[in-house]
């Protein structure tokens, strides 16, 4: 499965989830404040050979991630294109204008939404999700509740995208292929929709029911069974990325 935590010996998987996670922070604050098509395909570029170098995540599983987005970015790519007039026109056909301005800045918005993808899949491919609620907990002070909800929610992902493939194999087996037609197609995702989302409601209430017989939130507060460990070449990384990004903000 794409969406979960893979145990490893990376130096990604040896950082601490604080650190990985400013890192992250850092990202995602350099993508959004740019809007050039060339500054944030430098950064997916860094980003990827980051995955690779310091994941040890293989340029065809982050391709097989990221393919789902071909289908968001491509449309969105078009419709900002269309929406941005101003600037120097390259083309025009009737009332569509393509200017240059407007393909920069549609390349930068297209990008970002890898940028950011891929940010966040390093993050829950290397860490732990019992050490990043331990982490908010213990470091950041955050209600034990409010973090195990976030870890649930994180679990939840790989949990749900098994349940799919589980309900596609079924119809499958049943002869159950989508059909052809843009109607019939949406009747028959609609369905497998709805089998996921009721599949998802009935975890939720088992976790629920679980959570409650264990006696969960009984106490103000709680312990932990393992001990987080952010040694400080975490600490450097993380005032690296902080400076970096101060300066590259700035050029």
């Amino acid at each position: 499965m794409l969406f979960q935590y893979n145990g490893g010996s990376s130096p990604l998987h040896r950082l601490g989830p604080l650190s990985k996670l400013i890192w992250v922070g850092c990202f995602s604050l350099l993508s959004m404040s740019w809007d050039s098509t060339l500054r944030e395909a430098a950064l997916l570029a860094v980003l990827i050979a980051v995955a690779g170098l310091g994941a040890r995540l293989t340029l065809a599983r982050q391709l097989r991630a990221m393919s789902f987005l071909i289908g968001l970015g491509i449309p969105y790519f078009i419709l900002s294109i269309l929406a941005i007039r101003e600037g120097h026109e390259v083309a025009s056909w009737g009332p569509i204008v393509v200017t240059a301005e407007g393909l920069d800045i549609a390349g930068a918005l297209t990008l970002r939404i890898f940028v950011l993808f891929l940010a966040s899949y390093i993050y829950l491919s290397t860490t732990d999700p019992r050490d990043f609620v331990q982490a908010l907990n213990l470091r950041l002070r955050v209600p034990y509740r409010f973090a195990f909800g976030i870890s649930v929610a994180l679990t939840f992902l790989p949990l749900l995208e098994e349940e799919g493939r589980t309900i596609m194999a079924a119809r499958r087996v049943r002869g159950q292929e989508p059909p052809r037609g843009w109607s019939n197609r949406l009747s028959w995702w609609s369905g497998y929709a709805a089998a996921v989302l009721v599949n998802a409601v009935r975890r939720v209430q088992q976790t629920a029911l679980a959570m409650e017989g264990k006696g969960f939130g009984a106490y103000a507060e709680r312990t932990y069974f393992r001990t987080l460990k952010n040694g400080r070449l975490g600490y450097v990384y993380a005032v690296i990325a902080v400076f970096a990004t101060a300066v590259l903000w700035w050029v």
